[in-house]
């Protein structure tokens, strides 16, 4: 008698190289499951619960894949049994025969009372095996669903295993284990309460937790973009020199340390964002184009990233020279020639600024003797935008990518800024709120980081 799981227990299941340990990885976001090209690869079943909240709610089992199914298949047809009595009959057969191992392995799961996904890679021929397999599993007979993988874009032999599909499993979809997305995870958990009924109260919680899940996620992400953004907003970094010949060599001290400090930042943010996707493991590889590959302050990033000159113009207008680059006149102003200067900015004025006019470096005199300089905090409208842009293409990027696709391969960024196509309204409270946090004394420090937190909340949900 088969036990019954106090959670969903789901066995993956299928030939060698076809695509279920990526289907596995996938569905559970586990990317310590093992992925790779080379056959054979999986000898013991593992098994991967989904925890959330401290609760298994659901658990996959990688299984190795048959060895011997034609063999297997002829006995079964022999023993005039079905179902758990032949499932046990098998076991007590072939337990101690060498050759058999994998095949015996893959069935325990079953024994434990779990449903199956078979995974297939369509885009290949039908073969005699195939059909062997599933008619071992059908004889058997546990809830079981077919999962079909294309490993290429070839579907010539769809309809040969669409109708072997037909004949032996209750359920058929399609899943591609390296694209798909969030719903698409949560598409095919709906589609396991067709396979068995007395799971759908289980399957409900497990979707209602993913769901719940995936909102705190996104949630603590857009707190640790606006904790990132407000640290940049409100940096500054000094060097002092007591010698005019030491004055460019102090410049660009402090600025090359200004920056590394917010690159340094920024990479705590992706990484934070990484363990909240369950990206621990694997070395997500950028795509070639992207420009997330691009140094935070190349001229290349701020080509490409932030508000273009009319979108920035339009969403500051109105707001006044206080949210443009003005000069702290008690400072001593600007240092010559390291940065170009910029005018205030007032309302339908110039508000475009690139990476050249990024870094704006003030010199204060110290009243012991000496100068300091001084850089940021950086007030260039254009600078929270485009920092913002990198957080949000790195959060699209890391929650859209499958844990199944080992291969690098990324969704096309050849549009990459996400700023520039949301409503102008959300462009303009982003440069407010951003201009504020800078400005803010701390008494108001913690109500603008909220009102900057809904406005990026927004934009991810717009």
């Amino acid at each position: 008698m088969q036990a019954t799981p106090s959670h969903p227990l789901i066995a993956v299941i299928g030939h060698p190289n076809e695509g279920k340990s990526s289907v596995l990885s996938t569905l559970t976001e586990d990317d310590t499951v093992v992925v790779n090209d080379y056959p054979g690869e999986t000898t013991h079943c593992q098994y991967f619960p989904v925890v959330i909240g401290g609760e298994t709610i659901l658990e996959l089992v990688d299984t190795p894949g048959f060895q011997n199914p034609q063999n297997i298949l002829q006995w079964m047809q022999q023993q005039g049994s079905t179902d758990d009595a032949l499932l046990a009959a098998f076991l007590a057969e072939f337990a101690n025969q060498s050759g058999y191992e994998h095949d015996c392995e893959l069935m325990q799961p079953l024994v434990k009372g779990a449903a199956l996904i078979y995974v297939v890679d369509c885009s290949r021929p039908l073969l005699p095996v195939d059909e062997a397999e599933m008619e071992i599993l059908r004889l058997i007979n546990k809830p079981r669903m077919a999962i079909i993988n294309f490993k290429d874009d070839d579907r010539d032999y769809f309809e040969d295993w669409t109708q072997a599909f037909r004949r032996h499993f209750n359920v058929i979809r399609e899943f591609n284990a390296h694209k798909a997305r969030f719903q698409e995870r949560i598409a095919l958990l709906e589609t396991l309460k067709a396979i068995q009924q007395s799971w759908e109260p289980a399957i409900n919680r497990a979707i209602d937790a993913f769901n719940d899940d995936w909102q705190n996620r996104r949630e603590d992400a857009v707190l640790a973009i606006t904790e990132y953004l407000t640290y940049a907003l409100r940096l500054s970094v000094g060097r002092t020199f007591s010698d005019e010949s030491k004055r460019r060599e102090a410049e660009a001290k402090a600025v090359a340390d200004y920056q590394q400090k917010i690159a340094q930042h920024e990479q705590k943010l992706f990484k934070r964002i990484r363990h909240l996707y369950h990206h621990t493991v694997f070395d997500l590889e950028l795509a070639d184009h992207s420009v997330l590959r691009e140094d935070l302050f190349s001229e290349t990033t701020w080509d490409v990233l932030g508000l273009t000159k009319k979108q920035l113009t339009i969403a500051a207008t109105g707001m006044g020279a206080g949210l443009g680059v003005t000069l702290d006149m008690a400072t001593g102003g600007l240092s010559h020639g390291l940065f170009a200067a910029a005018g205030a900015l007032f309302a339908g004025g110039s508000a475009y600024f690139k990476g050249a006019e990024l870094t704006r470096v003030k010199l204060k005199t110290l009243p012991l003797g000496g100068t300091k300089i001084v850089v940021g905090p950086n007030q260039n409208p254009q600078f929270p935008v485009v920092l913002l842009d990198r957080a949000l293409l790195y959060l699209n990027e890391i929650a859209n990518h499958a844990h199944g696709n080992r291969s690098g391969d990324s969704p096309d960024l050849t549009d990459q800024s996400v700023l520039r196509h949301v409503d102008s309204s959300l462009q303009k409270q982003l440069l407010k709120y951003a201009h504020k946090i800078t400005k803010s004394g701390y008494g108001e420090l913690e109500e603008n980081q909220q009102k900057l937190n809904q406005v990026i909340a927004s934009v991810i949900g717009s």
